[in-house]
């Protein structure tokens, strides 16, 4: 089992990719939390809105409701004054047995909480449905005052009554009998008339109605307030009327420091305007609760979503922590690696100084050298170009094929033809030796008559996984069958048999040495 420490370079590339994973899967992971949240946000603020849509829809429509009932009070009350006014007569003789009957008359179809009065001008009391009501003189009330200085028909602010304390508002108009002002002829209603309507709405606890005059003053309010009220610098007056004449708009009341849903209509002619309102958290709850519940299902999802996110991105962090330990510890090995080619390179470099010392035969000499030397070009080449599982076959045989040629001093002409073939480490020795031998016999034997060899080394892939190598000479060629079976003979041999291929000669104007061999 064999060691490649080329794989550093994979194992870098590996850390490089894990530790870009990391970044890029906290990016991926926090700018989809951040667009699911923002999602989230847009969705809940949309709901917010419509939510607020339909509170203040709802409020609109509750404003109509109390616009048509005090546009129906108001013309009911104008029609039993008128009737009042008449069935007085020309004398205004409210006394008798006749008169009496058409004003009770004039009254029908009004609610039964309301209640009529005739005041002459010098405050008498001569008629009223009320038979508790005590003679009270009432001509510093406004609803007196206005018509007796020329209006002929008046709609009073909220008041406090009289006789028994209750909150209500009048409707008043001026009698006159020959253009001479003769007293007033008043409806009163309880302000509490408001809280039938309210109940019919459906509106919340929180819900309040109210009619105002287009002068600030308060006319009439359910649930009650104590005495008048002057609302004429509150945001509906400042705000909103001045720009229409309906609407809708959220508010804190001045009366009770509630926030409001309220919505607002004039009543065209009248001098009114309709009030209705709904509390604004109660509006609201039904949205809050869903949200509640929304947020129940979302944030354990969110958190069960962060959780995984952090698991991950804390294996991808330990995962790069490895590699990068990896990284460092094949680093160290490559490091190792390099020094143990670059001493077996010199090993063999004494070995051929060892080798120059004997006193041999030049040509033994010369073949103990080049062997040596291709062994030694093998770690040269390792440690040179940082790669030990595998070598470039172009560099590789190059370099081999140099140092035979430089070893012999040739000026023989060698071409190259190698193809881009990745040789394992383990098969560089055995074909660095073997291309030593063949060439080395090229050299020896291959000598034309100008005294020139021309030598042709040729590496070319048959499939992914077979090679081609071609070794040629324009020497004369020999007989295998009666070539002495020598050392470069056996070296041949065992270094085909090394590399798991079959090798032959062949003779065409040369001699042609081909090996078939596996490749990585």
């Amino acid at each position: 089992m064999s060691f490649h420490p080329a794989t550093a370079g994979e194992v870098f590339m590996v850390t490089r990719t894990i530790t870009g994973s990391v970044r890029a899967a906290t990016i991926f992971i926090a700018a989809t939390f951040f667009i699911y949240s923002s999602i989230l946000a847009v969705l809940v603020y949309q709901e917010f809105n419509s939510a607020e849509d339909r509170a203040e829809s709802s409020v609109a429509a509750a404003t109509k409701a109390v616009q048509i009932n005090t546009g129906w009070i108001v013309e009911v009350a104008q029609q039993a004054l008128r009737r009042m006014d008449f069935a007085l007569g020309a004398d205004v003789q409210a006394n008798q047995a006749a008169t009496l009957a058409t004003i009770e008359d004039a009254l029908e179809g009004l609610p039964d909480s309301a209640k009529a009065y005739i005041v002459t001008a010098e405050g008498q009391t001569l008629y009223t449905t009320d038979p508790d009501a005590p003679n009270i003189d009432i001509r510093d009330r406004e609803y007196f005052t206005a018509p007796a200085g020329g209006q002929q028909f008046f709609t009073s602010s909220l008041l406090t009554s009289r006789i028994d304390g209750s909150p209500i508002f009048t409707f008043s108009q001026r009698l006159e009998r020959e253009g001479v002002f003769v007293g007033v002829a008043i409806i009163s209603f309880d302000a509490a008339l408001l809280e039938d309507l309210l109940t019919s709405l459906g509106l919340g606890q929180s819900a309040a109605l109210a009619i105002l005059r287009r002068d600030g003053m308060l006319v009439a309010r359910f649930p009650p307030v104590d005495g008048p009220l002057d609302l004429t610098q509150h945001t509906i007056f400042k705000d909103h009327l001045p720009n229409a004449d309906a609407g809708t708009y959220i508010d804190t009341s001045p009366i009770d420091g509630e926030k409001r849903f309220v919505g607002y209509q004039t009543l065209p002619n009248r001098g009114l305007i309709a009030i209705a309102s709904n509390g604004y958290e109660e509006a609201m709850a039904r949205f809050w609760r869903r949200i509640q519940v929304f947020l129940a299902i979302v944030i354990p999802t969110l958190l069960a979503l962060a959780a995984c996110a952090i698991w991950i991105i804390r294996l991808l962090r330990r995962e790069a922590q490895k590699n990068e330990a990896l990284e460092e510890a094949l680093e160290r090995n490559a490091m190792l690696f390099r020094e143990i080619h670059h001493r077996v390179k010199n090993n063999m470099q004494a070995m051929q100084a060892l080798v120059a010392m004997h006193k041999l035969p030049k040509a033994v000499e010369t073949n103990f050298k080049l062997r040596l030397s291709a062994m030694s070009t093998v770690h040269e080449h390792m440690y040179n170009h940082d790669k030990y599982a595998t070598l470039d076959a172009p560099a590789f045989i190059t370099s081999v094929t140099q140092n035979i040629f430089k070893a012999h001093g040739a000026s023989d002409h060698l071409s190259l033809d190698i193809d881009q073939v990745s040789i394992d480490h383990e098969q560089a020795t055995s074909l660095a030796m073997l291309i030593n031998e063949v060439v080395t016999n090229s050299l020896k034997h291959a000598k034309s008559e100008e005294g020139t060899a021309e030598i042709r080394v040729s590496l070319k892939l048959l499939t992914n996984e077979q090679a081609n190598l071609i070794i040629a000479d324009n020497g004369p060629g020999f007989d295998p069958r009666t070539r002495p079976i020598n050392m470069g003979t056996k070296i041949i041999r065992g270094m085909a048999l090394q590399l798991h291929g079959t090798y032959s000669y062949a003779f065409d104007e040369g001699t042609i040495f081909s090996l078939e061999f596996p490749v990585a």
